[in-house]
């Protein structure tokens, strides 16, 4: 008879979570983990398999969660809601903020040189998400070209993940974000384009 688990699944995925997110996906070893969470390394394969496995059962938890939050976010899309959006990715944090470590599904993005197909379908359905939600905030203001407008906005995105990343604090993009709004206001506003006097 098997015996039973000691420990909650869903807790050990977020603490797993946090150490691919914290320290990335070469430095974060079974063995770590097992220091970390206290569960034995047979334990942790028997539930999630090997490392592939389980780093794509935590960028899976990580796109759900964002998912979750970006659902509240944009519950009314609008420049709005994309303004505050790029304002609280810059917003200061405590020293135990995840948000300090940038974005798991973008570091991991620059750090694995060839992704297996796995993890680039986790990429690309991580990207939607923010592109799905870019896009209905535009379409939602009657903003021209929402698609392209969108795909920039993912750049600057990714752009402000990685200074966050690098510099270990969220207050480090915050000249993107400002810009970012300059440009939102922009869109909201166009300026009446010249005629030409003949």
């Amino acid at each position: 008879m098997a015996r039973p688990r000691s420990f909650d699944e869903q807790d050990l995925l977020e603490t797993v979570m946090e150490a691919f997110w914290r320290r990335g996906y070469s430095a974060t070893t079974y063995r770590g983990i097992e220091l970390i969470t206290g569960v034995g390394i047979r334990s942790l394969a028997n539930t999630f398999g090997e490392k592939d496995e389980l780093f794509l059962t935590v960028l899976a938890s990580y796109r759900g969660r964002v998912s979750r939050n970006l659902d509240k976010m944009f519950a009314s899309p609008s420049i709005d809601s994309i303004v505050r959006f790029f304002e609280r990715i810059s917003s200061p944090s405590d020293e135990e903020d995840p948000r300090r470590n940038g974005c798991l599904m973008v570091n991991t993005v620059f750090e694995i040189d060839k992704p297996t197909a796995a993890v680039n379908r986790e990429i690309a359905q991580y990207r939607d998400l923010f592109r799905s939600v870019f896009i209905e905030s535009l379409e939602s203001d009657q903003i021209l070209d929402p698609e392209i407008r969108a795909d920039f906005l993912i750049g600057a995105l990714w752009g402000a993940f990685s200074q966050i990343r690098l510099a270990r604090d969220p207050t480090s993009a915050k000249s993107i974000s400002t810009v970012v709004v300059e440009v939102l206001d922009g869109w909201r506003s166009p300026v009446p384009p010249k005629h030409s006097v003949t």
